[in-house]
Parts: structure tokens; C-alpha cells; sequence
């Protein structure tokens, strides 16, 4: 009997880990959708006319906000990293069968496929989208927030400029992400 109680705990241990994957890669799509469809809709419409203030005003909030995604998202791919980690304990103590190994220990996130996939020569693992979207994203932003202060100093070429602040800004995000391995030690 305790031994069955063992399992019991276990197995609702398993559920609960798996069902937080499950919620934060669906709460990860939904903002890898929303933030570069924000992002550029601002670009778009802010690029035809916006007042120096507008320009101002919308990037600040916008970068700002994004940056709370971002740094939200970090988190969250902490407490994915962990529970990924503890799903794969957890179908060892279980004693989950692998698959492709007759015989060996194994289960869904045990044998999970590795970062190794790549298109065009970039390896196309979660970080990589991560760095590319949000990248682009708070770059966007940092274009709109450069632009339009730039512009209020009376820079000549301020769009030009709040251009490259932006490149600039996308392309640090980028680094800093891949150099980040939120994976557990």
C-alpha cells in the first residue's frame, strides 16, 4: 500500500509538471504572436505623420511594455526549464518505458529531441525564436523612441538615425538572449 501511495503522488507530481509545460508554451505562442504583430502595426501606422510627442509617447510605453514581456517571459522560461527538468525525474521514478530504446527508462520529456535542428545554417531551438522575435520587437520600439527624440532636439535625418538605434538595439537583445541559458545546473 505505500508504495501505491508512492506512485499516487508521483503521478499527480507528473500531471502538475506537465500541465504547467503545457500552460506557459501557451502562453508563450500567444505572445510570440501578439508582441511583433504590436511592434510593427506601431511602426507602420507611427511611420505616417505621428506627432513628436506621439512618437515619444506610444515608443516609451510600447518599449517599456514589451520589456516587461520580455523579462515575464524570462521568468517563465525559468519555471519551463525546471518543470521539464522535473517531468524527466519524475518519468524515471515512474518507471515511464521509452519508445525507441526497448528496455531503457524513457518518456516524452525524457526523450525530448535535442537543439540540434537547423535551417539555413541557424540552429532553430526555442531561444533562437525567442531572440529574434523579441529582438525585433524592442528594437522597433527603441526606432520609435529614438526617432521622435531625436526629431525634438531638431537632429537632421532623425528618422534615419532612430533607425539605426533601433538595429542597434534589436541586434543587443539578440545577443543577450542567446548568451542566456535559463537551463538548470
Amino acid at each position: 500500500m505505500p508504495g501505491e501511495a508512492t506512485d499516487e503522488r508521483l503521478r499527480l507530481d507528473y500531471d502538475e509538471a506537465t500541465g504547467l509545460i503545457r500552460s506557459l508554451l501557451d502562453v508563450r505562442f500567444k505572445l510570440l504572436a501578439f508582441v511583433p504583430t504590436i511592434s510593427g502595426a506601431a511602426v507602420a501606422l507611427l511611420s505616417r505623420g505621428a506627432s513628436t510627442a506621439e512618437l515619444i509617447a506610444v515608443g516609451v510605453v510600447g518599449l517599456v511594455a514589451t520589456l516587461g514581456v520580455v523579462l515575464y517571459e524570462l521568468r517563465n522560461t525559468l519555471v519551463y526549464e525546471y518543470a521539464l527538468e522535473r517531468a524527466k525525474l519524475l518519468e524515471a521514478r515512474l518507471g515511464f518505458a521509452s519508445v525507441f530504446h526497448s528496455g531503457e527508462i524513457g518518456g516524452t520529456f525524457s526523450e525530448y529531441p535535442g537543439r540540434e535542428v537547423r535551417i539555413l545554417g541557424l540552429s532553430t531551438g526555442r531561444d533562437r525564436a525567442l531572440a529574434l522575435v523579441y529582438g525585433a520587437a524592442l528594437g522597433s520600439w527603441a526606432y520609435i523612441v529614438a526617432w521622435g527624440v531625436l526629431r525634438a532636439l531638431d537632429v537632421s535625418q532623425a528618422q534615419k538615425i532612430g533607425g539605426a538605434v533601433g538595429v542597434v538595439c534589436g541586434a543587443v537583445v539578440l545577443v543577450e538572449f542567446l548568451r542566456v541559458d535559463p537551463r538548470p545546473t
